[in-house]
């Protein structure tokens, strides 16, 4: 059977810390969807979790056309852009929309496009155990890049420079892989390591745990309405911590105020903000490993939005 025909689980990356070596490249982390491109005649697109996710993405059924070969399988990532950044938040509404009139609509005014970085199969030949740098030699050969595909530049042994690069322009992170690693199917390895920056962003203080341990974070969505993001409990000290009881004393409101179902919780008026840092958004827009920073008391509770 030819791995056109298989579901494939799409190599994975150990969390490190950042370093430069010249038998390593180094290419930007794109802040999206993983994804695997079946290409020949047709298009098919598949989500790490082998799901397959083509109806929800009608703009790049034609990612086909893009082939110089007569069908390959690629691996990369689906991004939506926004502000010319990476959404990772549109890229999650895009993928889990089911509404068919919805994705019509999104795939015209909020569409999605095809960050490859390797390819590992290639008209009836894999490619697996080939060299990664080999890899993308070939992919270089294969793709015609354009509206719907692009294929993610590296650079040789400059992770700090590429690191302190994307952290100034704001994006997620840096991909560090070995330059003769093979392609592992399923494997997590340290031949691919991710360097992320963390997310910094200002949320509202929507109530506290009963228990007084962690704060409840919210931001305002598109249709002006608070969001829960998540609980901070690690960095805020004891005394920050009173002195916000302190005023949240008198900011009490009752469950149903935002409608949100989270047990154990005291809610208060939207009236503080404090700013978090925090490693990634989880597929349902949580923080992932919060810390409270400080209290923004110069933050008006309504800037507090998602990007």
């Amino acid at each position: 059977m030819s791995l056109m025909d298989e579901k494939i689980s799409p190599m994975l990356a150990i969390s490190g810390n950042v370093f430069d070596d010249p038998s390593w490249v180094y290419e930007i982390k794109w802040d999206g969807s993983r994804t695997i491109a079946f290409l020949s005649s047709t298009t098919k697109l598949q989500d790490r979790r082998l799901v397959d996710i083509s109806h929800q993405f009608p703009e790049l059924m034609e990612v086909n056309k893009c082939l110089k070969s007569n069908e390959a399988i690629l691996d990369g990532e689906l991004i939506v852009l926004k502000d010319n950044k990476p959404s990772y938040r549109n890229i999650m509404m895009r993928k889990h929309q089911q509404n068919k009139l919805k994705i019509e609509l999104l795939s015209k005014y909020n569409p999605a496009i095809f960050i490859t970085w390797d390819v590992i199969y290639v008209d009836g030949k894999e490619l697996l155990n080939y060299p990664l740098i080999k890899r993308k030699e070939i992919l270089s050969k294969i793709v015609s890049e354009g509206n719907l595909i692009r294929i993610s530049d590296y650079i040789f042994g400059q992770g700090k420079t590429l690191f302190a690069e994307t952290g100034k322009k704001q994006l997620e992170g840096v991909m560090a892989k070995k330059a003769d690693s093979k392609y592992y199917l399923g494997k997590r390895s340290s031949l691919w390591q991710k360097f992320k920056h963390h997310i910094i962003l200002n949320a509202v203080i929507l109530g506290y745990k009963i228990d007084k341990t962690a704060l409840v974070l919210g931001l305002y969505n598109e249709d002006d309405k608070l969001v829960h993001i998540g609980n901070v409990e690690s960095g805020i000290s004891q005394k920050e911590l009173s002195s916000f009881l302190e005023v949240a004393n008198d900011l009490k409101v009752n469950p149903e105020f935002y409608g949100l179902a989270i047990n154990n919780v005291q809610w208060i008026m939207p009236f503080i903000v404090c700013k978090v840092k925090f490693m990634e958004w989880s597929e349902n827009f949580k923080m992932r490993a919060p810390s409270f920073l400080e209290f923004a008391l110069d933050v008006k509770p309504t800037e507090c939005r998602f990007m």
